[in-house]
């Protein structure tokens, strides 16, 4: 008996000391910031802390944290001795509503099955209790026939009654039954997409040297949460600046939601390492010519030291697989010599659903000058064309382009940065009130024969029709083809004022057109070649 109560003392003495030095403690998420594959999360979280030493459990945070991105702060008179982190299995998922709903209606539904169950149950024993007294006559009794009658219409009603009652509640049960598996099933898939999966938590090591008030700030880098950049281009008209809506594409599924947070989003990769690259010496070899018809095998010589690649290899650079004010109006920026960061002060909630999130990040108001640009020998259509100037200093990353005009959606676009000159140019769709049409001269259109070659002349005419209220400027581009053999010549004849390129053919016009305005443009080039050739595509 005194051994029995010495070892309770001892396991009611651990279990106080192991209470003592796990606390677990609630935190809240103040801000994060996202970058494009990644996100850092900022939380805080307070707590009291007894004199001595002890171990805070921050829990109820996302399976996905680096460890090695775990930052902790605290403010008080303690000492934060170390910091690891764990995933812990064990605690139990909490139920969401719809769980919580379905078991519910299980439970009452199973509850009226039973009781039917039970009257089904009670049928039965009065169907037995009536069967074991059907015997009509006693060892000294005699029955009349209006008896016998009379007791034989009783069991054949109450018979009747009883077995239609249970016709009729073993139909229910069975609807019952239906109901309660369609919900059984409901609940299982439900739970099987919230099958435990853990918490992450946060282990503090602290020694603190009195009793206190202890207020922590800690934050981590979790996977599986990015951005996207969506550009939305909108020109109101030809007479105003061209607005720049830079949205974000934000995703999720960390396990956690992020509910009412402060959000920015970064520029930055916090997953490429900063570290500066060093060159090592290069060694030439030569390669064993019988081994290079072999495209996946090359040959080290096994004495050689070997710094770099032997062969060189091309690096790919993945892009990005988007009068009430909105968070746009909201937002700072704040830029370092590495990446920028947009700060968007609305709170946003993004759930753990892996579904994307469009939040409005920069509005910008660039200057552009507008301008119809047409190639007739492809389209005999003119497009207006907004080129816009401004955007170096604004580091816009790869994404795609919504293109809007006057309120109307245009078309879709891509814009790379890294492929642009110091002038955007974005189409902003086709204008039906200005006429081209391209057509052959015929009576300039020839062919002779002189000695050996054959020349031929060709020659083009392209009118122009303003049909709009007001004066346009107006480019036009041709071309007339390109030799790349001796015996092949190329010459332009004629060109009606247009800027011609000899490396690439192009022939530019740079014209105004006033209102109604008609112009007739003439180019003719001539193709030289030996007569006893024939060329293809010349038209």
């Amino acid at each position: 008996m005194k051994l029995y109560l010495t070892i309770l003392l001892l396991n009611i003495t651990l279990i106080v000391s192991a209470s003592s030095i796990d606390k677990k403690v609630k935190s809240n998420i103040e801000s994060v910031t996202v970058f494009q594959n990644g996100a850092q999360i900022y939380r805080t979280a307070s707590a009291y802390l007894k004199k001595g030493h002890q171990i805070i459990r921050l829990s109820d945070l996302s399976t996905t944290i680096n460890p090695q991105s775990i930052q902790v702060k605290g403010k008080g008179n303690f000492t934060i001795m170390s910091v690891t982190h764990q995933i812990n299995y064990l605690k139990e998922i909490r139920k969401n509503k719809r769980i919580v709903s379905l078991m519910d209606s299980i439970e009452l539904l199973t509850s009226k099955q039973q009781y039917q169950k039970q009257i089904v149950a009670a049928y039965g024993e009065e169907i037995q209790l009536l069967k074991s007294n059907m015997t009509l006559k006693g060892n000294n009794s005699k029955l009349t026939v209006n008896e016998i009658k009379a007791a034989a219409d009783f069991y054949r009603a109450r018979f009747r009654e009883i077995y239609s009652d249970k016709l009729k509640i073993n139909e229910k049960i069975s609807k019952q039954q239906i109901e309660i598996n369609k919900l059984t099933n409901a609940l299982n898939l439900l739970q099987q997409r919230r099958a435990p999966k853990g918490v992450g938590e946060i282990l503090v090591e602290i020694n603190a040297k009195e009793q206190v008030s202890a207020k922590f700030t800690f934050d981590y880098l979790v996977n599986n949460a990015g951005w996207t950049p969506l550009y939305d281009i909108r020109a109101i008209n030809v007479e105003k600046p061209i607005e720049l809506h830079y949205r974000a594409n934000i995703y999720q599924n960390t396990g956690v939601d992020w509910n009412n947070i402060k959000l920015s989003v970064s520029t930055g990769n916090p997953r490429q390492n900063g570290i500066i690259p060093t060159l090592n010496v290069w060694y030439l070899n030569y390669y064993n010519s019988q081994l290079k018809n072999k495209s996946l095998s090359y040959a080290v010589d096994d004495d050689l030291e070997v710094s770099a690649a032997p062969r060189s290899k091309a690096m790919t650079i993945s892009q990005g697989s988007m009068n009430a004010n909105n968070s746009a109006n909201y937002t700072s920026v704040s830029q370092n010599q590495t990446n920028t960061i947009f700060k968007i002060s609305l709170p946003y909630t993004i759930p753990s659903s892996n579904k994307r999130v469009n939040v409005k990040v920069q509005k910008w108001e660039l200057p552009a000058t507008y301008r119809y640009y047409a190639v007739p020998r492809i389209d005999p259509d003119a497009f207006l064309q907004a080129r816009i100037t401004g955007w170096e200093d604004l580091n816009l990353m790869a994404g795609s382009v919504n293109i809007f005009f006057e309120g109307t959606y245009v078309g879709k676009s891509y814009l790379n940065p890294s492929n642009l000159n110091d002038t955007l140019d974005i189409s902003l769709g086709r204008d039906k009130s200005i006429v081209i049409e391209r057509r052959k001269i015929k009576d300039k259109n020839s062919t002779a024969v002189f000695g050996g070659s054959k020349k031929m002349n060709v020659a083009w005419n392209i009118s122009i029709r303003n049909n709009k209220k007001d004066a346009i400027h107006l480019v036009i581009k041709d071309q007339l083809p390109l030799s790349n053999r001796k015996d092949i010549e190329v010459r332009l004849l004629q060109s009606s004022g247009a800027q011609f390129d000899n490396k690439t053919g192009f022939l530019t016009w740079d014209m105004n057109i006033k209102s109604k305005q008609k112009k007739s443009l003439d180019f003719q080039y001539q193709i030289k070649y030996p007569k006893d050739y024939n060329i293809s595509n010349i038209w």
